[in-house]
């Protein structure tokens, strides 16, 4: 008989609201561990000087608010990114493109120092046409990186603690889009993947590492497999300071590429998942396809597994069967150090349309009508997580897979996570206000039958009446933070309907 487990909450729960007064608001945390973490939300004020206030709140552990600060910006500045280390969080906002409202800067950075408990603000501009892709932030150092439209980029060095600055352009034979950046503060590096092309095809990857400092400590390259190339990916370091990547392997149409947007595109399909390790020059790799794994079956949706089954009988009949590859469009995937392990995690997703027909008239009416159909899209569909254990030297363990049911979204946004908790890894989505989980041991196995537990609000009268955005990540230890937007009824309170940000801890016992 398997144990059972639960999340465990304590008598009162340990929650944050704050209102939401606009659908365009933005909210976001950036975490500090066992610390707490750093609440970044837009308020509806402005000052004299007609610039929007910012609410930026540092939360202990149990979410418990030790100080708030009103900070102004431009009104026409959006929150883009965040990271944090140590000691600095760091939140990037740009210019939407309202030269009017803030015209002479094209970004904004709000610096938030732990040892001090100082906010300070810089800001700067950048080449006409670049685009940013991320923020990463390590050892008091935050990593910026551009991107050119029609391609090449590069990457600027913020000293957090002082006003110093340093531009890098990296070197190549051929254009390239900086595609992916990591920071890892106990490595005390940053990792930056970027996409090569020639003739506007993608022919490689190219993996730089640069110390804090900006100094270039390892450029390794991937050369792309006949038809196919590497996708998204995540990256780590080995025991030994070797460079590890596990990315998705996407099959080329070959059409050649437009560079712009390339970063922001999530319609190509993944056929399988790549392991390499770079501890020279040549990548040690190993290529691992979705049709060769027994147990990916039950990742696909219904209509996948009957078409494979019908292809299985035609084969076992001698009949011609196209056989197909087996393939997921993917978010970004996350790498999970689950013992001697590392998990493989990616959320597949597929987008759903339908068509309408409807009749068309001349101006007045007078001519016969004729019709016309066009094509509505109705959202994504999030079905299955996918999970693939790999040891040290790139040997596929096992592999696994999640299926939560959940409603359509026009967002592409993570709805679950994974982590660590004891001696399993427990993968966790929340969904109206309820918790969803299961668990594995070591070995792969299941451990229990997908839970679902109520998740306690505030007041005991309160009821979710919708919820928006809905997300989760690994806190610390065994807890776990949840936020997202939600509309609540409590007919008990002076005020009976109310709409919220919120973060809310639960933990796993």
């Amino acid at each position: 008989m398997l144990p059972c487990f639960a999340f465990a909450q304590p008598v009162e729960p340990v929650r944050y609201e704050v209102d939401r007064w606009n659908k365009a608001q933005g909210c976001h945390f950036e975490s500090f561990g066992e610390q707490g973490g750093l609440m970044c939300v837009e308020t509806e004020k402005t000052d004299k000087e007609k610039h929007r206030l910012w609410s930026f709140a540092c939360l202990d552990s149990t979410l418990y608010e030790t100080r708030s600060d009103l900070i102004p910006l431009p009104e026409k500045l959006t929150y883009f990114d965040s990271g944090s280390d140590a000691r600095f969080a760091a939140f990037l906002f740009v210019n939407d493109g309202n030269k009017k409202a803030a015209d002479s800067l094209d970004f904004l950075v709000v610096t938030y120092d732990r040892k001090e408990r100082s906010y300070r603000t810089f800001w700067d501009k950048w080449p006409e046409k670049t685009v940013p892709l991320s923020i990463a932030v390590a050892d008091g150092t935050m990593l910026l990186a551009l991107n050119n439209k029609s391609g090449n980029g590069s990457l600027r060095f913020y000293d957090l603690a002082g006003d110093s600055n340093r531009e890098v352009t990296p070197s190549s034979s051929s254009s390239f889009v900086l595609f992916q950046t990591a920071a890892f503060p106990q490595e005390h590096r940053f990792v930056v993947a970027a996409k090569e092309f020639e003739n506007k095809r993608f022919a490689s990857t190219s993996f730089l590492v640069y110390s804090t400092s900006g100094s270039l400590q390892g450029s390794y390259r991937y050369e792309n497999i006949p038809n196919a190339a590497l996708g998204r990916m995540g990256f780590r370091f080995d025991e030994n300071h070797n460079l590890v990547v596990i990315g998705t392997l996407e099959r080329e149409s070959g059409r050649k590429v437009n560079l712009e947007g390339v970063t922001e595109n999530f319609d190509k399909e993944s056929v399988g998942v790549v392991w390499m390790k770079f501890e020279t020059g040549a990548p040690n790799s190993r290529v691992f396809l979705f049709k060769d794994m027994p147990e990916i079956e039950h990742a696909l949706t219904a209509s996948d597994r009957v078409r494979l089954r019908e292809e299985k009988l035609k084969l076992s009949k001698n009949q011609k069967a196209t056989q197909g590859e087996i393939a997921f469009q993917f978010l970004t995937p996350r790498l999970t150090d689950f013992g001697d392990l590392t998990v493989f995690s990616a959320e597949a997703f597929m987008p759903y349309y339908h068509t309408e027909t409807r009749m068309s008239y001349g101006y007045y009416g007078y001519y016969g009508g004729y019709p016309y159909t066009y094509t509505v899209f109705d959202g994504y569909d999030f079905f299955s997580e996918i999970l693939l254990a790999f040891d040290k030297d790139g040997h596929l363990q096992w592999q696994q897979s999640v299926k939560f049911d959940n409603e359509l979204t026009y967002e592409l946004t993570p709805h679950a996570s994974e982590g660590v908790c004891y001696d399993e890894l427990v993968v966790v989505s929340p969904y109206r206000n309820h918790l969803r989980y299961t668990a594995f041991d070591a070995q792969g196995q299941q451990l229990m039958n997908q839970q679902n537990a109520k998740i306690d609000p505030i007041h005991g009268a309160d009821y979710v009446e919708d919820e928006y955005f809905a997300q989760i990540a690994k806190w610390y230890g065994n807890r776990y933070l949840i936020f997202g937007s939600q509309i609540i009824q409590n007919s008990t309170q002076p005020k009976p309907r109310r709409t919220v940000f919120y973060l809310q801890k639960v933990q796993y016992d």
